[in-house]
């Protein structure tokens, strides 16, 4: 029989023990409390009757809670007891009943799976009893990982490369490296991603093989790897002296990115590219990051601002004001000032650096915006096919696809290219509307990290269903309400300070439904908030065109997908 727990009703609902071997309660009753307690909350949690949102808050009573109980099972060191955490690391709960996107993110928001998912990962990492490492990696090589639909073998493979994310044994490492290469492409993302959380530099060599894999995310996150795994051997800011050794790595890396970054037709691995560059800190990135502006800048159809993200990028590490949309000031700057550019040790604390700097804003990185908000249409129009005739997007020309599965597929790229420390929300809208992430009933920007993007990439996106009309009125009157909060509201973190809207036809639901008239209302909301708001649209473009004209009258940019 398969090593997983079947659920039992015997008296309320227990979870039946793996059969084979010994018990990892046994004899001993403080064993069997443990597994009891830890029973009795999953059998709660996985059907959704043990929540961990209280008043509309995170429940930080409940999350200790759960932690404490998974601490007591991992203190056994056994297989049965990994086997036991194995289930809330790979737990995918979901409602009674098929419910609409809306409901569904409601669903998760109480139940923060990613974070039950996190936090049985890493006990689960600190386990190195006889035979758990072993049992894990063998759920790599399952038959059912390469199946066209998803199934257990699948979810269970991702979760043991969450489990080896900075796992220390040195046959983790070896199979991450394998994983890269040989899983299916879904997995081999999530493997690289596994591999960058404690990326080193001796594994640089293998990540710039893959900045050549035909699979966009994989380049992406291999990027993001990359930057990671060099900068605390190069970061000149922290005053370094690399070895000669390690300068013949960072130039390798640092051409095989720009490479990426001045070619890769898909622009979240470009902009991925670029940010690695940058976080290395050092003198030898800035022309990488020139050259690749000059490239943006002659792209006929540029939507998504790579141009503006690499400019803020070289302000950041240089200094300098630069008017934008030439490449000459920068090609100028370099060749006055480059052979004599010095990079501004940090400051240690306590220490201000010395206001004659002329590099005292070094390394205040930017893409663009750090402070995102998505606005995204999932009514039931978003289901319909499209057959792409540009490749604007990741998808080649000529795919045909629903334009739910494009979107979903786009925002994966591009949530993978954003940069740890990031912060992003999305609103979701068809006739309804609601909120991937909030706090207290209020929205909030969410911090980048790896659960976050554990949360988005494996449950939420994916979880997104097309369903009603379209209320796109009331979905932009609550982003723009969001984006007049202020910096020092308790609620938030930060504003955001730009939106995208994705939608493939007209208002059809909510207030007011005449195109012009939500354009005028967020004219007026928007004019003292200046929000820049980028429009991507599908479909007829009769029925789109008056969000170009929003795009342009908010200082934003708009492209149609046809």
């Amino acid at each position: 029989m398969s090593w997983r727990p079947v659920l039992l009703t015997a008296l309320g609902l227990a979870l039946a023990l793996p059969a084979q071997g010994d018990t990892i309660a046994g004899e001993d009753p403080t064993q069997a409390a443990d597994v009891a307690a830890y029973n009795a909350w999953f059998a709660d949690y996985r059907v959704g009757a043990f929540r961990l949102v209280k008043n509309d808050s995170t429940d930080d009573a409940a999350l200790a809670h759960i932690d404490a109980l998974m601490a007591k099972i991992a203190q056994w060191n056994t297989l049965d007891a990994a086997k036991l955490l194995f289930l809330a690391a790979s737990v995918d709960p979901r409602p009674g009943t098929t419910g609409s996107s809306t409901e569904l993110i409601d669903f998760y928001r109480e139940l923060q799976p990613w974070k039950v998912r996190g936090l049985a990962a890493r006990h689960l990492r600190g386990m190195d009893g006889d035979g758990i490492l072993t049992w894990l990696l063998n759920m790599l090589s399952t038959p059912g990982i390469r199946a066209a639909k998803q199934n257990q073998d699948q979810l269970d493979a991702a979760a043991v490369l969450r489990v080896l994310a900075g796992h220390k044994s040195l046959e983790a490492r070896a199979e991450l490296l394998r994983a890269c290469h040989t899983m299916p492409t879904e997995l081999r993302v999530r493997a690289v991603n596994a591999m960058a959380a404690d990326a080193t530099i001796e594994l640089v060599p293998t990540l710039i093989e893959l900045l050549r894999d035909s699979e966009p995310n994989v380049r992406i996150a291999a990027c993001n790897a990359i930057g990671t795994a060099m900068q605390p051997h190069v970061d000149e800011t922290l005053g370094l002296q690399p070895t000669a050794e390690t300068l013949a790595v960072r130039d390798q890396a640092i051409a095989a990115l720009a490479k990426v970054a001045e070619r890769d037709r898909v622009w979240q691995a470009r902009s991925a590219a670029a940010f690695g560059l940058a976080i290395m800190r050092c003198k030898p990135v800035i022309p990488a990051l020139i050259g690749a502006l000059d490239k943006e800048l002659g792209r006929t159809k540029d939507p998504w601002a790579m141009d503006v993200r690499l400019h803020k990028l070289l302000e950041g590490l240089t200094g300098q004001s630069v008017v934008r949309g030439s490449i000459k000031p920068w090609r100028e700057f370099w060749k006055r000032e480059g052979a004599s550019f010095r990079v501004a040790k940090a400051a240690k604390p306590g220490e201000e650096r010395a206001k004659s700097n002329r590099y005292e804003k070094f390394f205040d990185l930017e893409i663009e915006s750090d402070r995102v908000l998505f606005v995204i249409d999932f009514s039931g129009s978003m289901v319909e096919p499209i057959t792409l005739q540009q490749t604007a997007t990741g998808a080649p020309a000529g795919k045909e696809l629903t334009k739910a599965q494009l979107v979903v597929q786009e925002l994966k790229k591009m949530i993978m290219s954003f940069p740890d420390g990031a912060m992003l929300n999305i609103i979701v809208f068809s006739d309804d509307i609601r909120i991937w992430r909030s706090e207290a009933g209020r929205p909030t920007l969410v911090k980048i990290d790896d659960d976050a993007r554990d949360d988005l990439l494996g449950s939420f996106l994916d979880g997104l269903r097309p369903a009603g009309p379209t209320n796109l009125h009331d979905a932009l009157a609550l982003a723009l309400d969001f984006g007049g909060r202020g910096l020092f509201d308790k609620y938030y973190a930060a504003a955001f300070d730009t939106l995208y809207v994705i939608s493939d036809g007209a208002p059809s639901a909510g207030p007011v439904i005449d195109k012009e008239e939500i354009r005028r209302l967020v004219r007026e909301a928007n004019n003292l908030r200046k929000i820049t708001i980028n429009c991507i649209t599908m479909g007829q473009q009769n029925d789109t065109e008056f969000l170009r004209e929003m795009a342009e009258e908010n200082g934003g940019r708009h492209i149609h997908i046809e």
